[in-house]
């Protein structure tokens, strides 16, 4: 299977190192709206620069086509490479609205090509492993789950929306991944860190299931905790008979010139999600971890966190 990647900034480059460990020949090349930045992306990692998205579409080399570009234009691409009949992997997050979601998950069924949101995280073995217990009810039934995050992020980024749409989605779609969808939620935020008021830098999301299990979902872009054993991502699931436990900060290395640039957990989520994606979705023998319904669903959950910010209280989800 050969790749092409559409948008060459950060994210694509942990997108192509995992590709050239996987198999150095998978990467064919990519577009970048900068030529300047899409030519010390060659420098880097070698492959072809295209001219034009138009151009890497065109290409009948590429099977399969990994979109990182900015939110508001994934949409477009997504759209344009199922036309082209290539296969998409798709950033978080996903679309701006749910019914861009719905279209994207029509249109893939219609040129029978994969849609598949990049929630890389439920891809890690450690993950994998975790919802294979739950399935196999050794935790027993689960009562709570919990999802942290605490990574101070440069002040001067902070914009409305930012921690929700860029690290609550990852929250929201581990907690589907291990639940399914709850019934409310209720949520709240503050600004300690960011420089404009306007932006939440730390959000809470109470989400409450039918049977009584309640996911507690925390994320803070304000400060990192430096404690002995830090809550930097860590992912806790509790149930009658047992539980268990996901941490990073395992693996560290290297130089932190971008928030968790020195996590190897996080380098690994890419290696295993496009392991997956070529290995397993590509070849036809397993369907996503996550799909664009769940997707669609952690948009609904989103939208009904932001309202109960708004409101000041719970919120009914509905996902008609």
């Amino acid at each position: 299977m050969k790749i092409g990647i559409i948008g060459l900034g950060n994210v694509a480059e942990l997108h192509v190192t995992a590709l050239n460990e996987i198999d150095p020949t998978a990467y064919v090349g990519g577009w970048g709206r900068t030529p300047s930045k899409a030519a010390a992306f060659k420098e880097r990692f070698g492959g072809v620069v295209y001219p034009t998205p138009e151009a890497l579409l065109d290409d009948p080399s590429i099977d399969a086509v990994v979109i990182c570009t900015n939110a508001e234009t994934h949409f477009h691409f997504a759209k344009e490479a199922l036309f082209a009949r290539k296969h998409v992997l798709i950033e978080k997050p996903i679309c701006t609205s749910t019914d861009q979601i719905r279209e994207l998950e029509i249109l893939s069924r219609g040129v029978n090509r994969l849609c598949v949101p990049s929630h890389n995280y439920v891809y890690a073995e450690t993950m994998q492993r975790v919802r294979a217990h739950i399935d196999a009810g050794h935790l027993g039934e689960i009562v709570n789950f919990w999802a942290i995050y605490n990574k101070r992020h440069p002040a001067e980024i902070g914009a409305p929306d930012l921690t929700m749409s860029e690290l609550m989605v990852h929250h929201i779609y581990c907690m589907l991944y291990f639940l399914g969808r709850p019934e409310r939620v209720f949520a709240t935020g503050s600004n300690v860190h960011f420089e404009d008021p306007q932006a939440h830098d730390q959000l809470m999301i109470i989400a409450e299931y039918p049977n009584g299990n309640i996911a507690n979902l925390w994320g803070s872009f304000s400060a990192d905790d430096c404690s002995r054993d830090p809550w930097s991502v860590y992912f806790k699931i509790i149930g009658k008979n047992g539980s268990s436990v996901v941490p990073w900060d395992t693996t560290k290395f290297g130089d932190a010139r971008l928030p968790f640039w020195d996590d190897g957990t996080y380098w690994d989520s890419f290696y295993q999600i496009q392991k997956f994606f070529i290995e397993e979705c590509l070849t036809g023998k397993r369907a996503p971890l996550s799909s664009l319904s769940d997707a669609y669903d952690a948009t609904v959950i989103m939208d009904a966190a932001r309202k109960s910010i708004s409101e000041r209280r719970s919120i009914d989800l509905d996902f008609s």
